[in-house]
């Protein structure tokens, strides 16, 4: 599997589009005072941009050189690739504006914050349908998407969670965890469809080889396994902290969320790239 770059960039930049929505779900209820506002989302913000670089560049690695990148982004509107180029830098662009801002003018704007993620889930869509209008019979299925939206909302509030927590007290952190449960809830459950519908279109998918996109995946097999028992056991770590009526949560299992889920996520993308090796 040679797909390592984008694999990065198609697990990195989700999960910061998906960071930047649960900030704005929550940013309103985690703060009394502009100041107080700053020291809870500067690190996210902050963490969410160097990841949305670390995508980007894996991107350009991908890609080759400056040259092949300035090409692919003159074919904007023409080529998928294109398009998800071009507004992968527009979403890193607002967020660094909503993080600037936010350092001049001392207060987090909302209408920046929902702005960037809505471009961010129109990259999403972009990144998508560069890989379902290939020729690749096992991408050109509503799974597609649903991998790459499921990244977002199943990384990106764990993500957010695990910046923000440091920073807030009392009845805020039970808050925060339930809101982090039911996006992630989500994530996974829309994962867990489109892998059913997946399963049930594999059989009848014909690969450009002839090969069947099953017997394709059949050596992948243990490792679709495990991506599940982790992902799931990262849920119940979720659950469990969302439900626990103790004020005091522990860090460790915060940390232990992410970390399974970024695990499952990058399993999740590694067979998606099988597919098309």
């Amino acid at each position: 599997m040679h797909e390592w770059p984008l694999l990065i960039f198609t697990v990195f930049t989700p999960a910061a589009i998906g960071g930047v929505l649960f900030l704005y779900l929550i940013h309103r209820r985690v703060a009394n005072s502009n100041e107080e506002m700053i020291s809870i989302m500067k690190l996210p913000l902050f963490v969410i941009v160097a990841i949305s670089f670390i995508g980007l560049a894996a991107s350009f690695l991908h890609l080759g050189s400056p040259e092949n990148a300035f090409n692919a982004v003159r074919g904007f509107g023409r080529s998928w690739m294109s398009n998800e180029i071009v507004v992968t830098g527009a979403f890193i662009a607002l967020i660094c504006l909503t993080a600037g801002l936010m350092m001049i003018q001392k207060k987090v704007t909302p209408i920046l914050l929902v702005l960037t993620g809505v471009i961010g889930l129109v990259d999403i869509y972009c990144m998508a349908t560069a890989y379902a209008v290939t020729r690749v019979n096992g991408w050109h299925h509503i799974n597609t998407y649903v991998v790459f939206y499921g990244t977002a909302f199943a990384l990106g509030p764990i993500l957010g969670t695990s910046l923000i927590l440091p920073k807030v007290k009392g009845d805020q952190i039970n808050s925060i965890v339930k809101r982090a449960f039911s996006m992630v809830l989500f994530g996974v459950a829309i994962q867990i469809i489109g892998s059913s519908m997946l399963a049930g279109y594999n059989p009848e998918v014909q690969m450009i080889e002839g090969q069947t996109a099953i017997n394709k995946l059949a050596p992948y097999n243990s490792l679709i396994g495990i991506r599940w028992v982790i992902e799931l056991l990262g849920l119940s770590i979720l659950g469990y902290m969302s439900m626990t009526t103790n004020k005091k949560i522990s860090y460790s299992l915060v940390y232990a969320a992410l970390l399974v889920f970024a695990a499952a996520e990058g399993m999740s993308r590694y067979v998606f790239y099988v597919l098309g090796s």
